[in-house]
């Protein structure tokens, strides 16, 4: 690998740790923003959805950016988007601007994490391309803990809620500055390099493949939210044991996304994805008949691994299904994983309401992973057989 190959290589996976820098810190800057603006915490936590609402446009308006615009030039025109939005953000004690500055921003990075995965794309290929897009994650979950523990640094010492945003400005800057100093058509793969329009490919399997994500990221997002609640009703605990439980959680799944990018360097990447759905389904399954809350803490470093990875893990091995992958295939499985993250606190509140009790999203989380596993048989089954020859 060249030095050049190394600047996009960080250019690519400092897409997701800028990203997790603002998803992971909603949680603990909610309080000191809505105590800067005067406003409620609930009401300051509803307005991130601004920000989730952005990422969920920017998604999907990449089916058509990248048609018109080269990655080198979508990224300096988003990564620019952001830097501004975020400076704004921390100037301007306005409240009526946060919606604004807040889809900006979503829709900004969204579309820069988008065109990073396409770029992969074309600079790798087989256990390379992999390896690299499952490495995201473990920038994403490491991006958790380091800014996770710098926003718990600014709140404990009253700075406002955006100073956390200014360290991801920093960030975006390296990349900036990466990306300037890297030649984004010297080391394409051959297959990529060539004038013309760009042929989007699709068949059965990559969109059972985007069904299938969508429905494992509405279990995920389901147990993030109902699992901590279960363990602190069962047992009869607190807010601490809660953030016990979680914390496991991300601890493990910043492991695991490492663990991970080992092992797709070796092994099959579907092979990957199935150990990831079945020990998710294993571990949620078994944390509805759990007896201690030591055995629930273990059990929350099981589960934190079976979602370490798995959404970059399901995109390579959706990519394995089309002859020559476009940022349309990556933009569609960015969309559905949107899309059932979106659905979770819905179908998994209706599922308590409907069972009267906590434990009934848990058991729906379990059917749903079982969903998840068919149709990924379903989807390699399918996509095999048409992978070459489904164009349209």
């Amino acid at each position: 690998m060249n030095i050049n190959q190394i600047r996009l290589l960080a250019v690519c996976l400092l897409a997701t740790f800028v990203i997790s820098g603002v998803v992971t810190t909603m949680g603990l800057i909610t309080p000191v923003a809505a105590e800067q603006f005067g406003i409620s915490v609930t009401d300051m936590a509803s307005r991130f959805t601004w920000f989730t609402g952005g990422v969920f446009v920017g998604y999907i308006a990449s089916f058509v950016i990248f048609d018109r615009m080269s990655i080198r030039t979508a990224l300096y025109l988003s990564y620019g988007a952001a830097v501004v939005a975020f400076v704004l953000m921390h100037l301007l004690d306005d409240l009526s601007a946060l919606a604004i500055l807040f889809s900006v921003s979503g829709f900004a990075i969204s579309v820069a994490v988008c065109g990073s995965g396409t770029l992969i794309t074309q600079l790798w290929k087989d256990h390379a391309r992999q390896t690299v897009i499952v490495a995201q994650d473990a920038l994403f979950n490491g991006g958790g803990v380091v800014f996770s523990a710098m926003a718990a640094w600014f709140t404990a010492r009253a700075l406002p809620f955006s100073s956390t945003y200014l360290v991801v400005v920093g960030v975006i800057l390296l990349v900036l500055v990466l990306a300037v100093l890297s030649d984004f058509r010297k080391d394409l793969l051959q297959e990529h390099d060539e004038d013309g329009p760009i042929t989007t490919y699709w068949n059965a399997g990559i969109v059972i493949m985007g069904i299938s994500l969508a429905l494992f990221m509405l279990a995920k997002i389901a147990v993030f939210i109902w699992a901590p609640q279960f363990v602190v009703e069962r047992f009869d605990g607190d807010g601490a044991l809660a953030g016990q439980f979680m914390g496991n959680v991300f601890i493990a799944a910043l492991i695991g996304s490492l663990a991970g990018t080992w092992l797709v360097s070796r092994v099959s990447v579907k092979i990957l994805v199935y150990i990831y759905v079945c020990v998710s389904a294993f571990a949620v399954w078994q944390l509805l008949s759990v007896a201690t809350v030591q055995s629930a803490l273990l059990l929350a470093y099981v589960y934190g691994f079976s979602v370490s990875a798995t959404f970059n893990a399901y995109v390579a091995f959706a990519l394995t299904l089309v002859p020559k992958p476009s940022h349309r295939n990556i933009a569609y499985m960015l969309v559905m994983s949107s899309l059932g993250s979106s659905l979770a606190p819905l179908a998994s509140s209706g599922m308590v309401e409907a069972g009267g009790e906590i434990a009934a999203s848990l058991w729906f989380c379990v059917v749903v992973l079982l969903v998840v596993l068919g149709s990924l048989v379903a989807g390699e089954l399918l996509g095999g057989r048409g992978a070459a020859n489904d164009n349209f």
